[in-house]
């Protein structure tokens, strides 16, 4: 395996200018559960430790820390350049990071019942509080008489809006996405559990995470993708795959409300 760079990973001069200690590595950030974090480096992928007293939940994937390569423990989290998050579920006005350093949020429907025009615009939202483009990925084209119409619609929702229309199992039509996940640019995928996030993660890189049908009555699927995790791509870049939400909350900043689109 050809060894990455640091600018294969995703560093810029944005994460090189708040480096001032030359001791610290940095390290992006491939996974965090409750009790580990991983982070990929030049060197391969390590187990980092969080800073003391704070927990996982402070650092998201796709993040750029720096590290004490002796004890293997993050001395600090760098400022994102785009930082995804929804508010947390439950009562408190918790806030949960989703990702982080994605350039593009992919937002994954099918060319079905799941198709919804205002949980786009939920999603659309987010994409535009967290400063990323907006693409909507329209996956079950090969099973939909007019899959053109479905794309008509999405691209009406905003004219920032990118819509293609695919076969998710197909990797000829998957490396479609290919512009938005090369050169260490992010693709992170969101979406309704069974829309096909999973497949297309497979069909991009070399992973081969598992897959499950949809109920085709109201074309619902189940979770198959339980965490989050940053994957290199056949293109170059990197795809964040996330668990389908049930619900994304987001706080509306001029009102002061919080909108909530169910997703599952």
């Amino acid at each position: 395996m050809t060894p990455l760079s640091l600018a294969d990973l995703g560093w810029s001069a944005h994460f090189a200018a708040q480096v001032s200690d030359e001791t610290a590595h940095p390290a992006r950030l491939s996974a965090v559960a409750r009790d580990r974090i991983t982070g990929l480096t030049p060197d391969g992928a390590l187990q980092l430790l969080p800073p003391p007293e704070i927990p996982t939940g402070a650092f998201a994937v796709g993040d750029w820390v720096l590290f004490d390569p002796g004890r293997g423990r993050i001395l600090r989290r760098l400022t994102a350049l785009t930082e995804l998050g929804r508010r947390a579920a439950g009562t408190r006005a918790g806030h949960q990071l989703i990702a982080a350093n994605v350039d593009t949020l992919g937002i994954v429907t099918s060319c079905n019942a799941d198709f919804n025009a205002a949980r786009l615009e939920r999603y659309l939202a987010l994409a535009a509080t967290a400063g990323c483009l907006p693409l909507v990925i329209l996956t079950k084209a090969d099973r939909c008489a007019d899959p053109r119409s479905y794309v008509r619609q999405a691209e009406r929702l905003s004219p920032l809006v990118t819509a293609l229309a695919l076969d998710a199992t197909d990797r000829v039509q998957a490396d479609a996405l290919a512009p938005w996940c090369r050169g260490g640019q992010t693709l992170a995928l969101v979406g309704s559990s069974g829309v096909g996030k999973s497949t297309l993660l497979n069909a991009l890189g070399d992973q081969h995470a598992p897959t499950q049908g949809i109920r085709e009555d109201d074309a619902k699927g189940r979770h198959t993708t339980t965490a989050r995790g940053l994957f290199r791509t056949r293109a170059g870049g990197w795809l964040i795959d996330t668990p389908g939400m049930r619900a994304l909350r987001l706080a509306d900043a001029r009102a002061g409300n919080v909108v909530e689109a169910v997703a599952h």
